[in-house]
């Protein structure tokens, strides 16, 4: 695959393609060009590089490696993004907390939720006598 390949495939544009692949300072890649060949490592670095600073919306390359760097082989903790209404939401209706908790309580009562749903369309329903008046 060519960097400009990887670049389409991305929906990005090669020339910050090119950026990241400088500061990750590839060593088989001295001048690195729109049709500069990848091989799958050096393909998988550079996307794992970009979808990073695309998440966390970094603009420099060096800065974006750096923070990859820093942070701990091995985690279980994910990055999401939510509309900012959804978080002041989250805010407003469970003051307390981080906002992993938030997700967790409001996660909590959607399970809730979903078990009382449950348990209302297993019982039978239950029919109400009806009077009625004859017609005068």
């Amino acid at each position: 695959m060519k960097l400009n390949q990887l670049a389409d495939q991305l929906h990005a544009k090669t020339i910050n393609l090119i950026a990241i692949a400088q500061a990750l300072e590839l060593t088989n890649l001295p001048n690195p060009h729109g049709g500069t060949p990848l091989s799958s490592d050096q393909a998988q670095q550079i996307t794992a590089v970009f979808r990073y600073m695309r998440d966390r919306q970094i603009a420099e390359p060096k800065s974006a490696i750096a923070q990859m760097k820093e942070l701990p082989a091995t985690t279980s903790a994910i990055a999401i993004s939510i509309p900012e209404s959804v978080a002041d939401e989250l805010c407003r209706r469970y003051p307390e907390g981080s906002m992993s908790d938030r997700i967790l309580r409001l996660l909590g009562a959607l399970q809730a939720f979903e078990q009382m749903y449950e348990l209302c369309m297993r019982s039978p329903a239950v029919s109400a006598p009806v009077n009625s008046t004859p017609n005068q």
